[in-house]
């Protein structure tokens, strides 16, 4: 088994200090506002707290706004299917976040590029505690 420390990732939908300040610095936070759509000063403002803080930030479902915005990453999620980023010029660090549900998900996600995956169950258990599956490519 692979000896890597395992990386927590906050989602957020809003821009509070109090909730992000409860938040440790080495968690990443993944800013997604479906609802009111794509606030550019707030993500600037979202963007300014966390290089202050030493914080990660990734934006939800926009990797082209991330890239411009010169965010740490992006994030895409499994009703995500688009394959376009991949022409986009990526910086080195840039890592691209992505969930999937089964392993068709899983193989889209490869395709597009993601670096991280989170594995999220559409069926209930019987315990409440998910555990950790680590998939190697």
């Amino acid at each position: 088994m692979h000896n890597k420390s395992l990386k927590q990732y906050c989602f957020i939908n809003k821009f509070n200090i109090s909730q992000l300040s409860q938040i440790d610095n080495d968690v990443g936070i993944i800013f997604r506002n479906y609802d009111n759509g794509k606030n550019l000063d707030t993500i600037k403002r979202l963007k300014q707290y966390c290089r202050k803080y030493g914080k990660k930030l990734f934006l939800s479902n926009d990797i082209k706004l991330a890239i411009r915005l010169n965010l740490n990453g992006a994030y895409i999620p499994s009703f995500n299917k688009n394959i376009i980023h991949r022409s986009y010029l990526l910086k080195k660090n840039f890592e691209i976040l992505g969930s999937a549900h089964n392993i068709i998900e899983i193989n889209l996600k490869k395709k597009q590029g993601v670096n991280i995956f989170f594995i999220a169950p559409v069926f209930k258990f019987k315990k409440k505690i998910l555990e950790f599956i680590v998939f190697l490519s």
